[in-house]
Parts: C-alpha cells; sequence; structure tokens
C-alpha cells in the first residue's frame, strides 16, 4: 500500500537510506501512519519523521544534501527539510512536554536522541496519532491505535486527566478528529473532557481556529458531530459565551468557502468569534449574514458592493430557518443593487438639473422603487420616474 500518493515514495526512502547510513534508526509517525491504515481517507499530505541515535545538528548534516534543511531549536528537537519540492519534519524523541504558556510554542520540551520509540510514542496525545512505521514498513502499535481505528473510537493514550491537563489544547483535538473521521470519544476520555473544560481558555485562540478550520474542511460532512460535542462537553460556550448556538450546515466547494460557510453558521445567532483573530474577509461576510438574517433593511442596503459574497450567504441561509430570506436575496441579485448598475449615472443626473445631495437622494428613490418593481432599470423609465 502506498503511505502517500503526494509523496514520491522515492522520495522517503532516499531519506530513509541517508539516516540508516547515518547510523540513524528512522520512523514515519503520527497521522500519515493513521491516515495509511484508514480505509476511504485520502492520504496525509504532512509526513513527519522521528529520528533516533542521531543529534540535531548530524541530522542537518545528513539531510542537507538532499534539500533546504532548517534547524527549528534545540529547545523542540525539530528540523524542516524540503526536499523534492516537499517539506517534512524530523525530531528525535521526546521524553517529556510541559506547557509554560498559551501559544503553540510556548512549551518546556525534553528530548533525547537515545530515547526508546516507545517514550516518544507514550507522550502523544491519543492512540490513533501514537503510531509509528519504522523504514522496513512495520506498524509499531504500543497503545491499541491500531484497534481503536478500526473501532472508530478516540481514546487518549494513558490517563486522559493527565494528557490534557499537560495541553488542554487536546479535549478540541479530540472533538476535531471525532468531527473528522465520524468517530466516538470513548467514555473515560469524554468524561475528562466535560471536567476539565475550564482548562480551554487557556489556549490561544489561533491554536483553536487551526482546529476548527480542520473540522470544517477535512469533515464538513460531520458537521453534526462538532455541534453536538462542543454542546454535550461544555466546550463551545466556554469559548465562546453563553449566547454561542450554532447551526449545523454542510458546507461544499473549496477549503476557503467550507470554512466562510462555517464561520457564518458558527455565530449566525451569537457567540463572540473574536479570541480566534478570523480574517476581515470571514467577519465581513458574517455581518452581512447578520443583517440579511435581521430582515430589517432591504437586501440592496447590505449587498451593495457584495454581490460575490452573497451566494455562501444564501447558502448558509437556506440550511437555517432562514430560507424565506435566502430567497428574498435571490431575487434581489436580480435587480441592480448600486447606483453604479443603474442605467444612469451622476453626470446624466446632473444633466437633468439635479446637484450635490439631490443626485443620492435620487439614486436611493429609484434603487427603491426598482426593488419595488414599480420602476425598470432603463435609461427612459428612470428619468420619467425622477421627473415626476
Amino acid at each position: 500500500m502506498k503511505l502517500n500518493e503526494a509523496v514520491d515514495p522515492a522520495t522517503i526512502e532516499k531519506i530513509e537510506t541517508v539516516l540508516k547510513r547515518a547510523g540513524a534508526e528512522s520512523y514515519i509517525v503520527g497521522g500519515a501512519v493513521r491516515d495509511e491504515l484508514l480505509p476511504d481517507t485520502p492520504a496525509s499530505k504532512d509526513i513527519d519523521f522521528l529520528v533516533r541515535r542521531l543529534p540535531l545538528s548530524r541530522i542537518v548534516s545528513v539531510l542537507s544534501p538532499l534539500g533546504k534543511v532548517k534547524e527549528v531549536g534545540q529547545a523542540f528537537g525539530v528540523v524542516t527539510a524540503t526536499i523534492d519540492g516537499e517539506e517534512f519534519d524530523f525530531a528525535i524523541p521526546r521524553t517529556s512536554e510541559t506547557k509554560t504558556g498559551e501559544k503553540h510554542t510556548e512549551f518546556n520540551i525534553e528530548t533525547d536522541p537515545n530515547a526508546p520509540v516507545e517514550s516518544d510514542l507514550g507522550r502523544r496525545d491519543f492512540t490513533i496519532n501514537a503510531l509509528a512505521k519504522d523504514s522496513e514498513g512495520n506498524i509499531i502499535d504500543l497503545f491499541g491505535g491500531q484497534e481503536d481505528l478500526k473501532n472508530r473510537i478516540i481514546r487518549t493514550v494513558g490517563d486522559p486527566n493527565e494528557r490534557f491537563k499537560e495541553d488542554p489544547l487536546r479535549m478540541f483535538r479530540a472533538i476535531q478528529f471525532a468531527t473528522r473521521f465520524g468517530f466516538t470519544i470513548e467514555p473515560k476520555t469524554l468524561a475528562a473532557i466535560k471536567k476539565n473544560v475550564g482548562d480551554i481558555g487557556s489556549v490561544a485562540g489561533e491554536r483553536l481556529f487551526m482546529e476548527l478550520e480542520k473540522a470544517w474542511t477535512k469533515g464538513s460532512h460531520n458537521t453534526s458531530i462538532l455541534v453536538s460535542l462542543l454542546d454535550e462537553t461544555g466546550m463551545g460556550k466556554a469559548i465562546f459565551g453563553e449566547d454561542f448556538e450554532p447551526y449545523t450546515i454542510k458546507a461544499e466547494g473549496p477549503a476557503k468557502d467550507k470554512i466562510i460557510s462555517n464561520f457564518i453558521a458558527f455565530f449566525l445567532k451569537g457567540g463572540s468569534h473574536k479570541m480566534m483573530r478570523p480574517t476581515n474577509e470571514m467577519v465581513q461576510h458574517l455581518e452581512i449574514a447578520q443583517e440579511a438574517a435581521e430582515n430589517t433593511k432591504e437586501v440592496y442596503e447590505y449587498a451593495a458592493g457584495q454581490r460575490e459574497r452573497m451566494p455562501l450567504i444564501i447558502d448558509v441561509l437556506r440550511q437555517t430557518e432562514m430560507g424565506e430570506q435566502a430567497g428574498k436575496i435571490e431575487d434581489a441579485l436580480q435587480l441592480p443593487l448600486s447606483p453604479a448598475e443603474l442605467d444612469i449615472n451622476g453626470g446624466e443626473m446632473m444633466k437633468l438639473g439635479l446637484r450635490g445631495q439631490q443626485i443620492g437622494d435620487a439614486f436611493r428613490k429609484v434603487l427603491a422603487a426598482i426593488h419595488d418593481q414599480k420602476l425598470d432599470n432603463t435609461y427612459d423609465d428612470i428619468v420619467g420616474f425622477i421627473g415626476q
């Protein structure tokens, strides 16, 4: 079975060969192994190596002839390398890691190139991620990860309370993986999430947002699982506030569209998204959707200049109880939404004797009349309407 269709197997073999010649043991670890073992799951685009018996400096020198190599830092025990156009991470075994701050880089990590592979796998989050594959193709599974994959279960490696205290983000990752793969969180792990949910506030919004994006794009067909687990565990309101009431939708299209659509559905009713620092484009889509949901303005009043954003908004509204508003927007899109789309311009209005504010008022009245079906968007009809 091919490990990763996106990466040439010859590249993997080349990497493993040079490491072996240098006296190292190398293993492919984590998500790439997990995804290889999951039926009907696309091959992982990220391949991470665990390397034993070589210090970081030696790994850098061994890999340098193959491509561009960068040492992330002694503190993290990681080297990144771009080889044959693909980026790989190379880590030496970690023996412990302790969270020291909110950011994803704020950890105290201890490494040992001579530590057994078992010590590294034992500090990982979930059994399905604590898998390794050696250079001979043998799977190393010390915690029942393959069985949990078969039974579609998310389970921590060891005591879930300890794993979540080490890094509270793991609670959110459990939900992300359950959403992404349609898995069930096993009872002890789920109970520990509920018990420790108060700690989620210590996690930086950018880290949470990264996990949400994965759930929305890689498991969008299971968004109902995401919403259900956020409610059941109390994590949704703990992160986004007591007024957080997300909608469940099915988002289609490119990853960017899925993210924006789900973002709208998450916060259309309420909840604070500011801590995640969403893009301006996401916020603008949401604000337009909220105005549409309020239904206190005419479509052209909030949709002027926003035609390209309206299809996603219509799709989200149609999947909620606001199908009527979606239909209203669709009808309005058949008509001009701004003065620039009218069959008359400011210069032509000046020829009719209008000046300054009169022109702005005329534009607004013409748009209103067109959307009230009292006027067609033709020069003659508009001139006749203005002259009344």
